[in-house]
């Protein structure tokens, strides 16, 4: 379902016949049922809006990744800066691994 259609132009080229598979095959096209070009057409156009909304969802979830991982770093900083304002000398917690060996 479309909001606002964007009707298309379409081709004015179509195929003159179909393509057939060789009399001695005999047996039915590989893809299945041969099926009109409309109908290509409309499973080309929701193949590439699934790719929309896949590629849509992806870009909404790594903003809200980012937006989550922001904040927090923020507030890191915002208690590091309230405990310097207060006066007090070690307001960062250190992590052991990082120190150096006695």
């Amino acid at each position: 379902m479309n909001v606002i259609p964007f009707p298309r132009e379409r081709s004015q080229r179509t195929l003159a016949r179909t393509a057939e598979p060789p009399a001695a095959l005999g047996g039915p096209i590989a893809g299945g049922t041969a099926s009109s070009p409309e109908e290509e057409f409309a499973a080309f156009e929701d193949r590439r809006r699934m790719q929309q909304n896949l590629a849509a969802c992806l870009l909404v979830v790594v903003l809200i990744v980012t937006g989550a991982w922001i904040v927090e770093r923020l507030k890191i900083y915002s208690r590091t800066l309230a405990c310097l304002e207060s006066g007090h000398r070690h307001c960062i917690i250190l992590d052991p691994r990082h120190l150096p060996l006695r």
